[in-house]
């Protein structure tokens, strides 16, 4: 009687669900900890068959296993979204016949740690996939990776937004709006379901987070954001490079211009309307020749004629100063210069003292005596991109090269 009294305290006193059942497979004593995970007081689990408090029928097939070879027996299962890991081993019962008594250990920690282990070599694996995909084009990555990812986890996929607008996934407006208005890693419910989004640049991941998968979603969201941020700034690598490459070709056939005009300023005319199909940002543009202490407007792009042949005095100019020879400078601040010009009611006229406007500026110096400077203008207060920039400046420098080699 001592003995079963201080195994009694050893099983109550277990910090895990233990339980000893019958021959027949029903329970004949529980602890505390089993109620407590099945949320159920003792009058209501004794006497009742494993499989009805689970809903697993393959469990009474491991007992009359366990019974019928005397050995332990250990499986695992999930209730209530926590994973247990159970030892069954075979116990005598007082009447001789042999009966079945187990223990239960929670291992959702080690579960989900390893699941995320998976998750996150997937998405290390997929990513890698689809840039090889994607040719360096950045919208083409994000959705190639979202269909992989969603095709091997389909129940955690739920969206993704580019500019916060729909891109591909499911179309519930509900958790696309809900979408929109969060712009950090964060969850939010919606019909009793938890979402979660994560912004990485311009798009939006909404993934599902199923009950008690949490803690594995933040840990999701922080790789996915590292990862897919360090993919997008290769793409735009490769695009910068694409694009320079592509535009070089083109700065290549522009200064071959030459060899279809009788002079200089008719070349820079033709010069300038080809020169603003490479340069995306350019909604304006004017070329101006330095010669004997002057400078005078020689082609224009969608400037009035008002603008075309204007001659200004070299000790007028506000932007040299700011720019030097055979340089490209972007001059966030030249409308203030305009601003104090000479010339502040033409510019006012021209829309190049308003904030917005943002010059790209090249200066081409050709042999000793001249001197070329080809504004880009844009009035939309958009920067100038760092291909645009290059570009230029490559143009700049084999202009120079090319034209001081004609002077001689």
């Amino acid at each position: 009687m001592r003995y079963l009294y201080f195994l009694q305290q050893f099983f109550e006193r277990l910090p895990a669900p233990a339980f000893i059942k019958d021959n027949k497979g029903r329970y004949l004593w529980i602890n505390k900890e089993l109620e407590n995970v099945l949320g159920l007081p003792e009058e209501k689990i004794i006497g009742k068959l494993e499989s009805e408090i689970f809903g697993i029928e393959e469990i009474e097939e491991i007992d009359r296993k366990v019974k019928r070879t005397r050995r332990n027996h250990s499986h695992e299962i999930v209730y209530n979204g926590r994973h247990y890991n159970i030892q069954r081993m075979p116990i005598r019962l007082g009447d001789g016949n042999y009966g079945v008594a187990g223990v239960m250990f929670d291992i959702t920690q080690k579960v989900l740690e390893q699941s995320l282990y998976k998750l996150l070599s997937f998405v290390e694996e997929k990513i890698m996939e689809a840039l090889g995909e994607a040719d360096g084009d950045i919208v083409t990555f994000v959705t190639s990776f979202s269909r992989k990812f969603h095709a091997q986890y389909p129940h955690v996929a739920v969206v993704l937004l580019m500019n916060n607008e729909y891109l591909i996934g499911t179309k519930d407006e509900k958790i696309i709006e809900k979408a929109k208005e969060i712009n950090e890693v964060k969850t939010f419910v919606h019909d009793k379901k938890t979402y979660q989004v994560v912004p990485i640049d311009r798009f939006k991941f909404v993934v599902h987070v199923p009950e008690h998968y949490t803690s594995m979603a933040k840990a999701l969201a922080g790789f996915l954001g590292s990862y897919v941020l360090a993919a997008l700034k290769v793409l735009e690598n490769q695009k910068v490079y694409k694009d320079v490459i592509e535009k070089l070709n083109s700065v290549t056939k522009i200064i071959e211009l030459w060899n279809k005009t009788q002079t200089l300023e008719e070349y820079l005319t033709l010069m300038l309307d080809e020169l603003v199909k490479v340069i995306p940002e350019t909604q304006k543009a004017s070329v101006w020749l330095l010669e004997n202490d002057e400078y005078k407007c020689v082609a224009v792009y969608n400037y009035d004629d008002e603008v075309k042949n204007l001659v200004i005095k070299a000790s007028e100019d506000s932007y040299g100063p700011h720019i030097g020879e055979n340089k490209v400078v972007e001059l966030l601040d030249a409308y203030k210069l305009n601003r104090e010009s000479k010339y502040k009611d033409l510019w006012e006229k021209t829309g190049v003292t308003s904030p917005n406007f943002i010059p790209l500026i090249g200066s081409v110096k050709v042999g000793d005596k001249k001197v070329i400077i080809i504004s880009l203008d844009n009035f939309e207060g958009s920067r100038f991109s760092e291909a645009s920039k290059k570009v230029l400046q490559i143009f700049v420098e084999l202009l120079s090269t090319f034209l001081s080699s004609k002077e001689k």
